[in-house]
């Protein structure tokens, strides 16, 4: 701001002085030293007259009238903050519940598809429960399976993690939070910051696969008959 002003300043003398100059030579009669007099005396006086009147705008002008344009200012910020407000809860009042998404169907689907055969039905509802209420955002304290599975290992709760984050958009450490409250059986020497590292790992034994987030997340049914175990070195 301050470069700005102190070029304006420059402007303004530099056309005061050529005023003053043309104003004093104008006369083709005037002596050489009575042009030039005129001309520092016009240059002063058109100087004098232009700082009166900046001077005059900035301490007595402006601090008149910055006080009303602050308060008109702040209710034109306040009147649009509380606008975007309300937006927000109509948005919100009419939004789509989470569990409604497109994404949230397909991984309760891919959830219960999954583990529809090798869950009782209790453990399955328990699943069922704490995957919505994770989506909600709400705390899951119940234990959905703890017991071994066959031909479900460690591996593979890391991809049903991972197939469920990409979708839902879910930060690996609170999926790694989530699984290790769901499967701590599985997941009972593996730590939460190891667990989300591995979240996307290939190394090992595992059925379930990782399916990239942009191919449709159908179950795979786990069951003895349908399992593939997969060994990569």
């Amino acid at each position: 701001m301050n470069t700005h002003l102190n070029s304006i300043r420059t402007i303004a003398l530099v056309c005061i002085a050529g005023k003053a100059v043309s104003v004093g030579f104008s006369s083709e009669e005037a002596s050489l030293a009575t042009s030039v007099n005129a001309s520092i005396t016009t240059f002063l006086m058109f100087t004098l007259c232009y700082l009166s009147v900046e001077y005059g705008i900035q301490f007595f002008i402006i601090p008149l009238v910055r006080e009303p344009l602050g308060v008109i200012s702040f209710k034109r910020r306040k009147d649009k903050a509380v606008e975007q407000l309300e937006g927000t809860v109509i948005n919100l009042a009419e939004g789509v519940s989470p569990l409604d998404t497109p994404k949230a169907q397909e991984v309760i689907a891919y959830t219960l598809g999954t583990f529809a055969g090798v869950l009782t039905n209790e453990e399955l509802m328990s699943l069922d429960n704490n995957l919505k209420a994770f989506i909600l955002g709400e705390p899951t304290t119940q234990i959905s399976v703890n017991r071994r599975i066959s031909k479900f290992r460690t591996h593979d709760v890391y991809h049903f993690g991972w197939n469920i984050a990409k979708r839902l958009k879910i930060p690996n450490t609170m999926m790694a939070e989530f699984l290790k409250s769901q499967f701590p059986w599985q997941l009972a020497d593996v730590e939460i910051s190891t667990i989300a590292k591995k979240l996307s790992s290939d190394e090992g034994a595992f059925t379930l696969p990782k399916v990239e987030p942009r191919l449709p997340l159908t179950p795979l049914f786990l069951s003895p008959r349908n399992s593939v175990s997969v060994k990569f070195r």
